[in-house]
């Protein structure tokens, strides 16, 4: 449904719109623009009569840019306000009402201009405001980007009031760093809105950094490495004291065995020589060398048999060994042993 003052003033318009290429208009452009405005500014008009305000504004856009008249501008602003823009119309109607027109301006200019006064004394407090206020962590730095329907809104609007078109509109505030913060507003005419917006960190993003001032040095930073999976911690150094261990083990029986060696046969050489012609005939004085001579040889040969034994243990081990953090390490206890006429090494694997 057209409001009751857009029919008037168009018929009006309509009327005088042949004589628009007559007109003294600011712009010097030639007279196929003249006649093709003009052209343009009449149908826009009628359909704009016919209620089809979506061609009408095409047609009369049209118009206005190859010469710019009072008669097409106020239709347009009329048919913008009929859709619902009442911004886009009233600031075509401020246009208009700012002009300076000369003192022979033509009749319907000077119509058209208080049609438009008239019209925007009707709209302008219809229009409602936006407040739109966004909230993020303190100390977080970078510009805060709102959108309105797709369309950028000035920073410098934040927590001002901005004028809207009344409805429904999506606004959307994002910042680097930061997760973007969307909601839906309905306005209605002439109502005053505050919208609050609050950005959360994203979880992944690095912390923000305070700009270097000029001037000053840019610190330093090490360049990223490129993580990969397959990267492992380092292990632990390998675990040889066990083996070191038996090898000690083994080398006090080889050292137990080479002395006792030695003692057995000092008292085989003195048997040798109280034994004449043979052992049977060994006086009885020399049955403490016998007896010597059989003890030492056995912990001679234990002895022996030990160092053999932890020698060969002992490098296995060593050679052998594992980290900490292996997952099949062996830990080994190993205890030598001593005995009447015997000794040994005992152990355990885990």
């Amino acid at each position: 449904m057209r409001p009751s003052f857009l029919l008037p003033g168009l018929l009006s318009l309509l009327f005088f719109a042949p004589g628009l290429a007559r007109a003294d208009t600011p712009s010097h452009a030639d007279d196929e623009q003249k006649a093709a405005a003009r052209m343009l500014g009449t149908e826009g008009v009628k359909l704009a009569l016919s209620g089809d305000c979506v061609q009408a504004i095409d047609k009369l856009t049209r118009a206005e840019a190859l010469v710019h008249a009072p008669t097409t501008a106020v239709p347009l602003a009329q048919c913008d306000i009929q859709l619902g823009r009442l911004v886009a119309g009233t600031e075509i109607l401020n246009r208009v009402l700012r002009e300076a027109f000369s003192e022979n301006a033509p009749k319907p200019w000077i119509d058209a201009r208080k049609r438009a006064q008239s019209l925007f004394d009707a709209t302008e407090p219809r229009i409602p405001k936006l407040r739109v206020h966004v909230d993020r962590p303190a100390g977080a730095l970078g510009e805060v980007n709102v959108t309105i329907d797709g369309e950028p809104m000035p920073a410098v609007l934040l927590d001002n009031d901005r004028p809207t078109d009344p409805g429904r509109h999506h606004v959307i505030a994002s910042a680097q760093g930061f997760a973007s913060a969307e909601a839906d507003v309905s306005l209605a005419d002439g109502q005053s809105q505050n919208l609050s917006l609050r950005l959360e960190p994203q979880p992944s993003a690095p912390p923000p950094v305070s700009p270097v001032p000029p001037g000053q040095p840019q610190p330093l930073t090490a360049p990223a490495q490129p993580f990969s999976p397959a990267q492992q911690p380092p292990s632990s150094s390998p675990n040889r004291t066990p083996g070191y261990i038996v090898l000690g083990v083994g080398a006090a029986g080889v050292a137990v065995g080479t002395i006792f060696g030695v003692l057995a046969l000092g008292a085989k050489s003195n048997l040798d020589s109280a034994c004449v012609p043979t052992k049977a005939s060994c006086p009885v004085t020399s049955q403490g060398d016998i007896d010597s001579l059989h003890t030492d040889a056995i912990v001679s040969t234990v002895g022996w048999a030990v160092g053999a034994i932890g020698a060969g243990l002992g490098i296995y081990l060593i050679v052998s060994a594992h980290g900490d953090d292996s997952p099949k390490s062996a830990r080994v206890n190993v205890h030598p042993w001593f005995g009447p006429g015997s000794a040994g090494v005992a152990g355990t694997f885990q």
